[in-house]
């Protein structure tokens, strides 16, 4: 599932071409799918470092909630 990104930066935005989004419904899930990620990081071996990275790992978090009194979405980006 490893993919070349292309990250872009204007004034205003970073924008990550081809990030694959998934929506996940409880902290499991969460877990599930950041463990995955960091077994699929490239690392080898250095003079200075047993296990050095190879790759680099993008994680962006979009929190989607209900405000409790008139049921408005309220969206947070980590």
């Amino acid at each position: 599932m490893r993919k070349n990104l292309r990250l872009m930066q204007n004034e205003h935005s970073t924008i990550i071409k081809n990030l694959i989004q998934i929506p996940v419904f409880d902290l499991k899930e969460a877990e599930d799918i950041i463990k995955f990620g960091l077994v699929n990081r490239s690392t080898s071996k250095t003079n200075l470092n047993e296990a050095s990275s190879r790759s680099h790992a993008v994680l962006c978090i979009t929190l989607i909630t209900t405000n409790e009194f008139d049921e408005e979405p309220i969206m947070s980006h980590m």
